[in-house]
């Protein structure tokens, strides 16, 4: 399983979201968790653009003021959903590899 943990403060820059699409691709990467997002929501095109347009399925929390923000994501073409859980300032995600 390869997968990507960021601090990426703020995805407004068109270079990180190039960044996160072509890594994506490269690595093929399961798993993406990015944190300081400053997003309260997120477009399906946007989300796409992170994950190189592969099936994934999302979860964010917004931010809390001006800090935080939490996106987590995974390939569900390969993995199922367990459980998932919200608090203030987290995103719990379980997730197991289709057999």
């Amino acid at each position: 399983m390869r997968g990507i943990f960021w601090n990426s403060r703020g995805l407004r820059d068109l270079a990180k979201r190039n960044f996160l699409h072509d890594l994506s691709l490269e690595k093929n990467l399961d798993f993406i968790a990015l944190l300081e997002t400053y997003r309260r929501d997120f477009s399906d095109e946007l989300l796409n653009s992170f994950c190189g347009n592969r099936e994934f399925t999302w979860q964010w929390n917004p931010p809390n003021g001006r800090s935080g923000g939490i996106l987590v994501g995974f390939n569900s073409q390969n993995f199922i959903l367990q459980n998932q859980f919200h608090g203030e300032f987290f995103c719990q995600t379980a997730f197991k590899e289709q057999m």
